[in-house]
């Protein structure tokens, strides 16, 4: 008998092993993996498809979401309290609705001046850089003439035809008041949110799928809650800090409307990495329009960059524990992927939605994994 084969069953005694299982069963429960793997595909492309197509719908309950997480946490101190959940939320909410009602008041009378100068502006501006880049001109004109010299001279040149356009401030006027309506439907939604969040946790904890107590997905939904609350509104007082600096830095140097440049300091602190770059090229802009000399104007870039750092270095690490609980490359994907999905305030809402994904993952042992791939 060659050796490897195993003998016939006649031959075989009761103490050898017995043969191994034919394999239908394996083949069958690997095609029920696969095809479990399908469906989780589909349906997440499904997901995304139904994000970026619903748009209007999705981005003003995503907004309310992320402003319900980050205020519940002086809804609770209220709660605490003993004030009742729907009166605190109520006034959390207008209290929160008030502040924005004034910064936007304070930011629209020199954001408007700003449209409505914008081509004057551009002209100054322009002079403003051709003056820096002199001795780049005159090789340019050197080169010029010579091409002028060995080119034919085009006679019966086309004329341009220019269409005339809506200004830039209709235009902002015409999307302010579209927007109107998506602003009321954020601030009621994220009222219901508030004034009923324990209830909309149980609900959600009674959808969840898994073998888990009803008590404990309600528990685990609210340790998100609180780690997303504390994050957002650490975030968001941080940023409101780079505004004010930058809004008084450009105060002290010189730099006119220093309230508008410091707001879009605070908003643009969200996207990281380009959104600090985008405001000092605008930075740079208005104090090349506003002040005259060249080297008092680039102060004010010089000082926004100094505030940058000390906040991406210090402030944000002592008041996080580091600088951000995401990897470089996982802040860059969901910049690149939210700002696709929903543009110019996906790219805003990018690192905050990244991040409650994250803390989703840690809480939850079966995406653990996908949150250490997301850790810095």
């Amino acid at each position: 008998m060659s050796r490897g084969r195993r003998p016939p069953a006649y031959l075989r005694d009761a103490t050898d092993p017995p043969a191994p299982p034919t394999t239908p069963v394996a083949a069958a429960g690997g095609g029920a993996g696969v095809s479990s793997a399908m469906l989780t595909v589909i349906g997440t492309l499904m997901i995304i498809a139904a994000l970026r197509l619903g748009r209007p719908l999705a981005l003003p309950v995503v907004i309310a979401l992320l402003l319900t997480l980050m205020l519940s946490a002086p809804v609770r101190w209220l709660r605490r309290q003993h004030v009742p959940e729907r009166l605190g939320a109520a006034i959390v909410v207008l209290g929160a609705l008030g502040v924005a009602v004034a910064a936007t008041l304070l930011l629209v009378s020199p954001a408007a001046q700003w449209i409505a100068s914008a081509p004057t502006t551009m002209r100054h501006l322009e002079t403003r850089i051709r003056r820096l880049a002199l001795p780049l001109t005159t090789l340019e004109r050197s080169a010029d003439r010579v091409r002028q010299a060995t080119d034919p001279v085009a006679s019966d040149a086309p004329q341009a035809v220019h269409l005339a356009t809506p200004g830039i401030l209709a235009r902002v006027s015409v999307e302010a008041a579209a927007a109107a309506p998506v602003a009321l439907s954020v601030v009621f939604l994220t009222y219901f949110l508030l004034a009923n969040g324990p209830l909309f946790r149980r609900k959600l904890a009674g959808l969840l799928p898994g073998p888990d107590e009803l008590y404990r997905r309600e528990h685990l939904l609210g340790e998100i809650a609180v780690a997303a609350s504390h994050y957002l509104m650490t975030v968001t007082a941080v940023n409101a800090g780079v505004g004010a600096l930058t809004a008084l830095a450009l105060w002290a140097v010189g730099v006119p409307s220093p309230l508008l440049w410091g707001g879009l300091a605070a908003i643009l602190n969200f996207v990281p990495y380009l959104g600090p770059v985008v405001t000092a090229v605008f930075i740079t802009f208005a104090a090349l329009v506003g002040i005259e000399a060249t080297g008092h104007a680039l102060l004010a870039p010089l000082a926004f960059v100094v505030i940058h750092l000390v906040e991406s270095n210090v402030v944000t690490p002592t008041l996080l524990g580091r600088h951000l609980p995401l990897n470089t490359v996982a802040i860059f994907l969901g910049l690149l992927f939210f700002g696709w999905l929903w543009g110019i305030p996906g790219a805003v809402l990018a690192v905050p939605l990244t991040v409650c994904a994250k803390l989703v993952c840690d809480h939850v042992p079966a995406l653990v994994n996908v949150g250490d791939l997301l850790d810095t």
